[in-house]
């Protein structure tokens, strides 16, 4: 068991690996199936007689109600004459062996046939390809098809059988075949066989075909019907209607084929004519099909050069002579097998790699073609003449439309996903846009909000000063100074939230440039401290600085790390009060971490996910200033991770929050 689930696993393998190779022998396999199978014989093979001495003796077979039997053509036949019973002891036979040299559009042949006895007979008159038929059987007109005449103009073909019923006098039959065929360039009328057996033996001969026809047709228009919903309910892709409209052709000429027409109020005349249009038709839009796949000089030149042979044919046939577009329909024959095989070889080539949709469309598309292929040849005689052409594309262009059809599920399937994906995404991306606007709008309520607070404080201490400086008696300096601290107090404040602003629209417009120097981390700390902690602190806070000897230096914008320190500083005092903020900074790996951490009120643990987040709500507390932008931290990680390090932060509602972060250290040179 295990050995031959290994060879099931190598079996597989060597299948995807080599899954053209694959696609192309199942094809092939497909079409040399549907071959042998349309040329299964309906019924037992009859047994066959040939003429002795002018007659063919029946009459000593005791039992004909179980044999059916095939006359061969007689030895002599009657090309370019109409043989009536009155003509026929007087006028002038020509041998067989001559066919091929006399140019026959009509002729007579005649079979006496020896019966042993006087029943009913049923006779089938099969020739190769389509005619106008009349039988006489002892003298009586019996049966005909089409209308026959001495012209093309006259004559009107019908099928290429015939079946009649008659019974002989005296166990003898004399059968009289007028059949013409003025139609074909290649071939005039045909000699006949006739298959001879008791009535009901042969009952609605070739009805299998006609009823085999109208299965392929019906599925061939049934497929048409679905590509047709899928191109106009879902994917209106001109590949999906082109292959509906081939579909309708190949239905066409199926029933034409199959003979199937003869239920249809169709001339037989007309119905030749369609039989070769179908053949345009369907050269057309199937070439419209693979444009889908032309997308390389090989592929684009074929495909221009399919149509324009073919528009060009389809003119011959809709306004020339038949004997015209039958007698070019060899050049029409080469002209697509020149097209079919390089554009069919570079589209397999082009996608040698492909998916199971592909691989589904790429079998169909080779089982047609292979079969469209072995019927040029069929209808050139390249493997020699046939008295019967047995055609194959037909059905395998039904496989070819079920593997069209199954691709196109699989396609629609993929698609629907990736839309159905797509939406769930653009409602992701909706709501995260409503809310990013939600904030936005939020956030500029509060900014005017908070750049109104020092412009207030401002205002009102410079008037306050104003009005001390307007009095007459001596001013007190250290009041004026002390409202002067407050002034420039709040116009830092106003100026780093003003700061922020504009730096978030830098980095949203990606012009925040860093400018990356060797540099120290306790050097940035103390100037960001000394500079504006004094003016910060309004909160009664005390600072503790914590620096590790011996940091190693970094890689960093000593501007941009400054602004990192005075962002937290300025958080950790907002929301702190007669407490203590602790700035440290130590050796971490190769690189420095440096933490702000305070002992104010802490961050509630549900805002705890989104405080990097821009335009975040800010966190209203009685233990500390309210003033601020919201868009500090947010800054912060960008800094900090435009230099190559990482930022987080830790909190407990009550207790505190410490906000770290490290630097590389200077051999580290990403781009900042």
């Amino acid at each position: 068991m295990p050995d031959k689930i290994k060879m099931q696993r190598r079996f597989s393998r060597v299948l995807h690996k080599h899954k053209l190779l694959s696609i192309l022998v199942a094809a092939l396999l497909t079409v040399i199936s549907m071959m042998a199978l349309v040329r299964l014989p309906e019924t037992p093979e009859a047994a066959a007689l040939t003429e002795q001495n002018g007659l063919y003796d029946l009459s000593g077979i005791a039992d004909l109600a179980g044999t059916q039997l095939l006359l061969t053509p007689t030895e002599t036949y009657y090309p370019n004459t109409y043989l009536t019973p009155e003509t026929a002891n007087t006028a002038v036979p020509e041998s067989t062996r001559r066919y091929d040299e006399i140019r026959a559009d009509y002729l007579s042949q005649r079979f006496v046939v020896l019966l042993p006895d006087d029943g009913v007979y049923d006779m089938t008159f099969r020739l190769s390809g389509r005619h106008a038929m009349r039988v006489y059987v002892n003298g009586e007109l019996i049966g005909e098809t089409g209308r026959l005449g001495t012209n093309k103009q006259d004559t009107e073909v019908w099928e290429n059988n015939l079946t009649v019923s008659a019974a002989p006098k005296d166990g003898k039959m004399d059968i009289i075949l007028q059949s013409a065929q003025f139609y074909h360039a290649k071939r005039g009328a045909s000699l006949a066989k006739l298959n001879i057996g008791r009535q009901g033996m042969a009952t609605a001969p070739f009805a299998s075909d006609r009823t085999k026809g109208l299965l392929v047709m019906g599925g061939l228009l049934s497929a048409a019907v679905s590509l047709l919903g899928i191109y106009l309910m879902l994917a209106r892709t001109k590949a999906t209607l082109y292959f509906a409209l081939a579909c309708v052709a190949m239905a066409l000429r199926e029933a034409i084929q199959s003979q199937a027409w003869t239920y249809f109020p169709l001339s037989g005349n007309v119905s030749f004519l369609l039989e070769y249009f179908s053949v345009v038709l369907l050269t057309v839009f199937l070439t419209l099909y693979l444009g889908q796949y032309a997308d390389n000089r090989l592929l684009k030149s074929t495909r221009l050069l399919a149509l324009a042979g073919s528009t060009l044919y389809g003119l011959c046939v809709l306004f020339g002579d038949s004997l015209f577009y039958t007698s070019v329909l060899t050049f029409y024959q080469v002209l697509l097998l020149l097209c079919i095989v390089p554009s069919v070889a570079g589209l397999f080539y082009k996608m040698r790699s492909p998916n199971r949709e592909q691989a589904a469309a790429l079998y169909g598309i080779a089982v047609f073609f292979l079969s469209a292929v072995a019927d040029i040849f069929m209808y050139l005689d390249v493997f020699g003449e046939t008295e019967t052409n047995l055609p194959v594309s037909e059905a395998c262009m039904l496989i070819f439309a079920v593997a069209q059809a199954f691709s196109l599920y699989m396609m629609n399937n993929r698609v629907l996903m990736e839309t159905k994906e797509a939406e769930q995404k653009l409602t992701i991306e909706k709501a995260a846009l409503e809310e990013l606007n939600r904030l936005k709008t939020e956030f500029l309520g509060n900014a005017s909000h908070e750049l109104k607070t020092p412009l207030t404080v401002i205002s009102g201490y410079a008037q306050t000063v104003k009005h001390l400086s307007e009095k007459t008696a001596p001013l007190n300096g250290s009041e004026v100074s002390r409202r002067m601290t407050l002034i420039s107090s709040e116009a830092e404040r106003l100026s780093l939230m003003v700061s922020q602003v504009l730096d978030v629209t830098r980095m949203e417009e990606g012009r925040m440039v860093m400018e990356p120097v060797r540099c120290y981390a306790e050097e940035s700390i103390h100037a960001a401290v000394r500079t504006h902690y004094p003016i910060l602190n309004k909160n009664r806070n005390r600072l503790d600085i914590r620096i590790e000897s011996g940091l190693p230096a970094v890689y960093a914008d000593p501007v941009r790390l400054s602004q990192v320190i005075v962002n937290l500083i300025s958080n950790a005092v907002r929301f702190t009060a007669d407490g203590v903020i602790t700035i440290s900074a130590k050796r971490k790996d190769s690189g420095v971490l440096i933490c702000v951490s305070d002992t104010g009120c802490g961050i509630e643990a549900e805002r705890m996910p989104r405080v990097f987040e821009r335009y975040g709500k800010k966190q209203k507390t009685g233990g500390g200033q309210d003033t601020g932008t919201g868009l500090g931290l947010y800054i912060c990680k960008h800094i900090v991770e435009q230099h190559g390090g990482a930022i987080w932060l830790e909190s407990e509602e009550g207790r505190g929050t410490s906000v770290c972060f490290t630097l590389p250290g200077r051999t580290n040179t990403a781009p900042c």
